[in-house]
């Protein structure tokens, strides 16, 4: 599905909140694969920002016209899909605290007894 019909479909995705959560983490992908970056640049003669040709590329790799190599592709669509969910996540303020290693803290359960008196 393309970033526009995704956008269509999801009321709490925009392409500018999106474009700020790619900008926001996009020191992750620079940090797993720089050479990916570097790629998507060169290919679209660094013509927009990286956040813009990400779902350019994006919209590319949905249709079957992406020059990345199959693993680089798979980045991009898995980079890109946690970005929509972190947006969506972050908009419903269903965001629970994170530890400082990034993973999430698993919230504590009471034990309630059985109150049969």
């Amino acid at each position: 599905m393309k970033i526009k019909d995704i956008i269509y479909n999801t009321p709490e995705i925009s392409e500018e909140k999106l474009l700020e959560v790619i900008n926001s983490e996009l020191d992750f992908l620079k940090r797993i694969n720089r050479p990916l970056i570097n790629r998507i640049l060169n290919i679209h003669n660094y013509s927009e920002p990286i956040n813009k040709l990400l779902l350019r590329e994006y919209d590319l790799i949905q249709d079957k016209k992406s020059f990345l190599t199959k693993s680089q592709r798979d980045l991009v669509i898995g980079f890109v899909g946690a970005c929509m969910i972190k947006m969506v996540k972050n908009d419903g303020g269903t965001t629970e605290p994170t530890s400082p290693d990034g993973l999430e803290f698993v919230p504590k359960v009471e034990e309630v007894g059985d109150n049969s008196e």
